[in-house]
């Protein structure tokens, strides 16, 4: 009895540890299986968060190129039919390399002005989008991303739309819309049931066709019209899916009464989009049975109940390995993929291997150089891949890691499998595992046969160079002194250039007006004795008539020579000839004056060398210049008493015409021109002043130097100062200054010596 006691009591405290244990067990595989099952939800929501986000990204990048495209930029700026010819075979380019259907560009106001030329593209020139969200939300400087659907085809697609600027001013809109045919595709790899939706919950790419232009979700009847009304085809109104939906516990009921995981998660790159993942309750049941009715549990229904509570217990121990293996595989997995994506980043080609000279990871670079496929290296030994003469010796890299060298360096050449040499620069370092153990080393190759060719070229190239400067040197040395030979010779010959052309000037004019002045002196002389004849003749036909008129009769006139007097005007005729000849008289003396000024001028009548007045030699000038100078300037003069001075009037003549036509050349529309003389016992002074342009400071230093000139081709020789400033400097011995300043006027100041006798032949 007692013994049975003790077997009952046994037995149940086996019946009651192997229903304990069967309790644990299953709670524990149900809690891993629904962990799996997140984690499946949440691994599947990251893949396809990666793939939609990289085909948003590219397709973004793709408008904003096309956006800053010269063909598109120099279109908006001038829309010519040769520049849109130009934007169409680009637009067609963007809409074949990204199957879109639709590539247009719109002006400011929404409209198109320009499209692929596919017959295919539901777009037109002048088709209005001004109402559309992803031209009203570029119209504001912003990049959109936004839903199309329902519009022009219950197919839906992706509006991408950029702004087009110049110089900060928005210009138009880039348009790419792209179909959702690539997306559905990753959702058709999945295993549940995906669907994509946007800001309004709206359902628009799923693997469950009968779920598009769906609202997934609560809605009200005001947000189902705004979508029927907006987004949606025309007369079609978006039903709402009878779908009741818990976020915070992850669940979901269908109207079939059936249960789902649920999780939703956002989309990169486009706000207010959304990933919706259902997985059946149904699948994960099946695995959890499948867990609980398999080997394990058959060898649990056949042992003992102490057997039975003991595997209960292992199940339980196993639950936590399990789970800890997992975390290890993950955190293995995410530490491959980090050293993954480091390694692909280098430009050098680096490899991983392990101690048994076996290669276990490498880079797309390392791929690259080897000339073979990444399948075709994994797995083989070092130097079956990449060999050189250190493999297989003592000055192997992973031998020298190995006897406690932390770095090692060195150049060597590289054979690949497909024959093809590499200088290479190698770099390897120890790679430790969590506690410390040396489990391989990573190995880095840098192609360094470029650098090496160029050093050798460069050596080469400087050795030549170097000749090449010896012998430049020498001959920079023999041109250095032919120009400054031909220098001396070019300046030599500009003076004397100057000179004669001064000379030959001076000489044509003087000669011109020696024989103006001879020409019209001859006839002026009797000119003028005749008219001054004349006015007497006058004088004494009104003496006589007036004689006439105190001796007739004044009781008895004659009426008809009266009347005869008045009708031929003789009282008009005696009074206006008097003034006639009187202003002809003055004209006669005005032209006596021009021709003396010219003889003046000229001087071919008098010695090179003579005492001169110079206030004379102004007032000679102005005559001659009066013409030019009359309509653009009025002349104002202050002279001073100046002794007289031995000089060449000639020339100095020439000097004061010189600066006064360019005083006059200065002034633009209407001007003055002020002259001033005064002197002392050693120097005459003369300033001519205008109120013209002025001369730019950094040009002053040059207006004396031949052939210089501001003024525009044709205008002007560059010889007029120069001669000025050869008259005074060189061949009187004086000096001038310059004072302007500009847009107010310019100020020449000439200094004479005072000469008073002519110097010995």
């Amino acid at each position: 009895m007692k013994f049975r006691l003790i077997f009952l009591a046994l037995g149940l405290l086996a019946l009651a540890a192997t229903i304990t244990g069967g309790v644990v067990y299953f709670q524990t595989v149900s809690t891993l299986v629904h962990e799996q099952a997140q984690k499946t939800a949440q691994d599947s929501s990251e893949h396809l968060d990666k793939g939609i986000s990289s085909m948003l990204k590219t397709d973004q990048k793709a408008v904003a190129v096309l956006a800053d495209m010269w063909s598109v930029q120099n279109f908006f700026n001038k829309q010519t039919p040769e520049n849109l010819a130009e934007v169409r075979f680009a637009l067609d380019d963007f809409r074949e390399a990204y199957n879109a259907t639709r590539c247009c560009l719109l002006d400011r106001n929404g409209l198109v002005i320009a499209a692929s030329a596919d017959n295919k593209s539901p777009v037109q020139i002048g088709d209005d989008y001004s109402k559309r969200p992803f031209f009203l939300k570029a119209r504001e400087g912003e990049p959109s991303t936004s839903l199309a659907q329902g519009a022009t085809s219950k197919e839906p697609a992706i509006n991408l739309s950029q702004p087009i600027f110049s110089e900060k001013t928005l210009m138009g809109v880039a348009l790419l819309t792209v179909p959702l045919a690539d997306l559905e595709e990753l959702f058709a790899h999945s295993t549940a049931i995906v669907a994509l939706t946007d800001e309004h919950n709206l359902i628009f790419a799923t693997n469950k066709n009968e779920w598009l232009f769906k609202v997934l979700g609560t809605s009200t009847p005001e947000a189902l019209v705004d979508l029927a009304e907006n987004k949606l085809l025309k007369n079609e109104r978006p039903s709402q899916l009878p779908i009741t939906i818990d976020e915070a516990k992850g669940t979901a009921h269908f109207p079939d009464g059936r249960g789902y995981l649920f999780s939703r998660s956002p989309l990169s790159n486009a706000p207010g989009w959304q990933i919706n993942y259902f997985q059946e309750d149904v699948q994960i049941e099946a695995r959890l049975y499948l867990a609980l009715f398999g080997k394990a549990g058959m060898l649990l229904a056949g042992m003992t109940l102490f057997v039975l509570g003991a595997l209960g217990y292992l199940y339980r121990l196993t639950g936590v390995f399990l789970r800890q293996r997992e975390q290890a595989e993950t955190k293995a997995e995410s530490a491959h993929l980090f050293l993954s994506q480091i390694l692909d980043v280098a430009a050098d080609g680096m490899r991983v291997i392990d101690t048994n000279f076996t290669v276990v990871q490498t880079n797309q670079t390392f791929i690259t150089m080897a000339g073979m496929e990444e399948k075709d290296i994994l797995g083989k030994k070092c130097h079956e891949v990449f060999w050189g003469p250190r493999c297989n010796t003592e000055g192997c890299t992973l031998r020298q890691i190995l006897a406690g060298k932390k770095r090692f360096e060195y150049e060597s050449v590289k054979e690949s499998p497909a024959g093809e040499i590499i200088n290479c620069w190698v770099i390897a370092v120890p790679l430790y595992d969590s506690s410390g153990t040396l489990i391989g080393i990573l190995e880095s190759h840098r192609d360094i046969t470029e650098r090496i060719e160029n050093a050798i070229a460069k050596e080469k190239a400087f050795t030549e160079a170097k000749t090449l400067a010896e012998k430049l040197a020498a001959s920079n040395e023999a041109l250095h002194r032919q120009q400054q030979e031909l220098a001396l010779a070019h300046d030599t010959l500009k003076q004397s250039q100057a000179q004669i052309l001064q000379q030959e000037k001076m000489a044509s004019v003087g000669q011109l007006a020696a024989g103006v002045a001879h020409e019209i002196n001859n006839p002026m002389g009797f000119i003028a004795s005749n008219l001054s004849s004349l006015a007497k003749y006058l004088e004494r036909l009104s003496e006589f008539i007036r004689a006439l008129e105190k001796k007739l009769p004044s009781d008895t006139p004659d009426e008809e020579l009266a009347a005869l007097r008045k009708k031929l005007k003789i009282d008009y005729i005696l009074e206006d000839s008097q003034h006639l000849v009187a202003e002809s008289l003055d004209g006669a003396d005005r032209v006596k004056k021009i021709v003396q000024g010219l003889k003046n001028f000229s001087r071919i009548d008098q010695a090179e060398r003579l005492p001169s007045d110079i206030n004379e030699c102004l007032d000679t000038t102005l005559n001659i210049i009066w013409n030019e100078l009359k309509y653009k300037c009025e002349v104002k003069k202050e002279y001073g008493e100046l002794p007289l001075t031995v000089c060449n009037p000639q020339q100095l003549n020439q000097m004061f015409m010189n600066l006064l036509v360019n005083a006059a050349q200065a002034i633009e529309t209407r001007g003055e021109i002020r002259i001033k003389t005064w002197g002392d016992q050693d120097w005459i002074y003369t300033s001519i002043s205008d109120t013209g342009s002025g001369i730019p400071q950094d040009k002053i230093k040059r207006i004396f130097e031949p052939f210089y000139t501001s003024k525009e081709v044709g205008k002007g020789t560059g010889l007029g100062l120069s001669i000025v400033y050869d008259i005074v400097v060189k061949n009187h011995h004086g000096d001038i200054q310059v004072e302007s300043v500009e847009g107010q006027g310019t100020t020449f100041t000439v200094k004479i010596p005072v000469i008073a006798t002519l110097p010995p032949a």
